[in-house]
């Protein structure tokens, strides 16, 4: 069973096909394994992503495509999707599947944003979950009771290696400008250090808003491109959808800094782009999903940096000859440098 609540047209369209293909699959596997599917607990999953964010082209579209692919290998799991218009939203959603009266079946509810974090402490901290319940917390490297998991894709290696880059195209004379979507959220803070470190040079930071919005403003973003094209050589852009805008602009005029990619290989997007952060959430989100849905256990809290495979930097195909010796020379000082922060950082 899908059942999609509140979803978004542009989700629609994102999961079409895979709609018109899970009905089949699962009218054809319906009758065969019918007496048995009565007698057992049918297991839920659901996912409640960022508020706004699918139809990104990036980092929710990719966990899209991994939620796909685990309910096409695990049809016998209920898949309940929520695309929320707001924070608010959001925790009424999840508020009311707490409150929901224990029963048997696995159930397992996934959030999918770092925002969701301050939502977790007030509703869950403690607290316990019924014994069938669990949740998964995406991008929080902190640790709660049993029975709620955490973990965090750490952009510092990546975008250390992002930084050398721009040192070298930019001659190491030149200032850079990192635009983050908030002040507040933690993974995208990380990812700026860990540009600086590369970098080492003069690095200035603006945001796009103060809260979750910043993820969803691509023509503020648009609008503020005029400004930094004529300030800034190179800009490191780590804003979710309101990156679009930035992409939008280098496209729309010739004189333009050089740019990065975000979460997924964005090189088609823009001539400018020199490379892309990206993270293999689709693919660890599978694994989270597979482990629950046949072990029925997740890890309490995990750090996947660049040793582990789940995020990388990945230099442009325009750019390769230039760089790609460069970025591959780097990269075990990368893994130690992101090493040697969490050490520092981490209490």
């Amino acid at each position: 069973m899908i059942k999609f609540a509140q979803i978004r047209k542009y989700a629609y369209q994102a999961l079409g096909s895979f709609l018109m293909g899970m009905n089949l699959m699962l009218f054809s596997c319906s009758s065969s394994n019918e007496q048995e599917a009565e007698t057992l607990p049918t297991p839920q999953l659901v996912f409640l992503f960022s508020p706004g964010g699918l139809g990104d082209m990036s980092y929710n579209d990719r966990i899209l495509e991994g939620v796909q692919q685990f309910k096409m290998d695990y049809p016998q799991v209920d898949l309940y999707l929520y695309s929320p218009a707001s924070l608010e939203e959001a925790e009424k959603i999840f508020s009311d599947w707490i409150q929901k009266p224990g029963q048997h079946a696995p159930a397992l509810f996934t959030l999918a944003s770092s925002d969701y974090e301050p939502i977790v402490e007030k509703l869950l901290v403690g607290k316990e979950l019924t014994s069938n319940k669990k949740v998964l917390l995406f991008e929080s490297s902190k640790q709660y009771a049993e029975g709620i998991s955490t973990f965090q894709i750490s952009m510092f290696g990546a975008s250390y290696l992002a930084g050398i880059t721009a040192s070298e195209i930019t001659n190491q004379a030149e200032k850079a400008l990192i635009v983050l979507a908030n002040n507040t959220d933690s993974p995208i803070h990380i990812a700026r250090e860990g540009f600086m470190t590369g970098f080492q040079g003069t690095c200035e930071t603006t945001y796009l808003a103060n809260d979750w919005t910043g993820y969803i403003s691509a023509n503020l973003a648009y609008r503020k491109m005029k400004e930094w094209g004529q300030q800034y050589p190179f800009i490191f852009p780590v804003a979710g959808g309101s990156n679009a805008g930035i992409y939008r602009y280098s496209r729309e005029y010739d004189s333009c800094p050089y740019l990065v990619g975000m979460d997924i290989d964005q090189s088609h997007l823009s001539n400018q782009i020199t490379g892309s952060v990206i993270k293999h959430i689709d693919r660890l989100i599978y694994h989270y999903l597979s482990e629950w849905a046949t072990v029925g256990k997740l890890p309490a809290s995990q750090l996947y940096g660049l040793e582990s495979g789940y995020v990388d930097w990945v230099v442009s195909p325009l750019f390769q000859d230039a760089l790609q010796s460069l970025v591959e020379n780097h990269r075990q000082t990368a893994i130690t440098q992101e090493k040697a922060y969490y050490e520092a950082t981490q209490p």
